[in-house]
């Protein structure tokens, strides 16, 4: 899947999951609840040990049904690791002009960070997809509708502390998707062994965000 096609992807369903912690012995049965749930892209931060493998084994998993990219990305070489782990699309918290190009040239989706005018700027001039608000639990919804003003044709992302009783209020405001991290994938549902609990909660977030489509 190449790169226009994975952003019209990801404009499409307008949900990612982060995943973060989960090691790569449950990543099976992790993403088959959220696309059983209705989640169709999917990011692994690459904070933890073995996010690269789980990225390789969701692809292998899902066989063409979800979207799987990296997260967290800040350095040359985590982009050139998620690149050969198979992630179709890379995310990284900050604008990063030279990352943000270097990403550009592998032919991968691009979501970069910002908080600021000028890291979206600096992101779109760079060629960025997609830009992630983040924090944006701490900026607030009122941020977006502020935002949205000069950046009209921007596709912004809320990421960071979005829940179900916050998300409306974003999207509402001018978000173009969501991010969300352990209050999509809780780690407790995992040890429980519930997955049906995330299959659940990612049927909220999907119901949430069809509103507003």
């Amino acid at each position: 899947m190449y790169r226009e096609h994975v952003v019209e992807w990801i404009k499409q369903y307008k949900i990612i999951a982060i995943i973060k912690g989960v090691g790569s012995l449950y990543v099976e049965n992790t993403v088959k609840a959220l696309c059983d749930g209705g989640i169709r892209v999917v990011e692994f931060t690459l904070n933890s040990a073995d996010a690269l493998k789980s990225i390789t084994i969701a692809r292998e998993t899902m066989l063409g049904k979800m979207v799987c990219g990296a997260g967290t990305v800040m350095t040359d070489e985590t982009v050139d690791d998620a690149a050969v782990a198979g992630a179709q699309f890379i995310s990284c918290i900050h604008s990063d002009a030279r990352i943000i190009t270097k990403i550009s040239e592998m032919d991968k989706a691009i979501i970069a960070g910002a908080c600021t005018p000028t890291d979206i700027v600096t992101a779109k001039e760079h060629g960025a997809d997609f830009i992630n608000i983040f924090p944006s639990i701490t900026l607030g919804s009122d941020y977006f509708k502020q935002i949205k003003s000069p950046f009209s044709e921007e596709f912004f992302f809320a990421i960071g502390g979005i829940n179900t009783e916050n998300a409306a209020g974003f999207l509402k405001a001018g978000a173009g998707g969501i991010g969300i991290g352990n209050n999509l994938v809780n780690p407790r549902f995992i040890k429980e062994d519930n997955y049906n609990a995330i299959k659940e909660e990612a049927a909220k977030y999907v119901k949430i965000v069809k509103a507003f489509v």
